[in-house]
């Protein structure tokens, strides 16, 4: 083969796998934005083991995050999807996300006066707050 179809076959494949990414993470972000709607920006800001707090029901749980999702255990349940969690009492709901600057030892047993006492104490940081009105 000539040296130019080979660098021309390269360029060629090289475009089409930039190609596929660009549509992938496209299609990535549409299907967060199409699960989550406002509540986009606590997948974009959220890490791993997190606190997030719904001041409407005064619950709070500590956040799993993966590729696609965020589930959140509660003392109540294992395991609950993040839009199920903000959405509980209405509508109109006001989260905080928190990180612990330490760790912080069986935080899903603990009650919300304990929480509250923790960030008082700034044991945890606001990383994200949200209120849809």
């Amino acid at each position: 083969m000539r040296k130019t179809l080979k660098y021309g076959l390269l360029i060629f494949g090289i475009a089409i796998i930039v190609i596929i990414g660009l549509l992938g993470f496209g299609l990535r972000t549409m299907e967060i934005e199409d699960h989550y709607g406002d509540y986009q920006e606590i997948y974009y800001e959220s890490k791993d083991s997190d606190i997030i707090i719904n001041e409407e029901t005064s619950k709070f749980g500590v956040i799993g995050k993966n590729w696609r999702r965020i589930n959140v255990r509660t003392k109540e349940k294992d395991s609950t999807d993040l839009y199920t969690f903000v959405s509980k009492a209405s509508y109109y709901s006001k989260i905080k996300v928190y990180r612990p600057k330490a760790n912080i030892e069986k935080i899903e047993r603990k009650n919300f006066t304990d929480l509250q006492r923790l960030i008082a104490e700034n044991k945890l940081k606001l990383i994200f707050e949200y209120q849809n009105e």
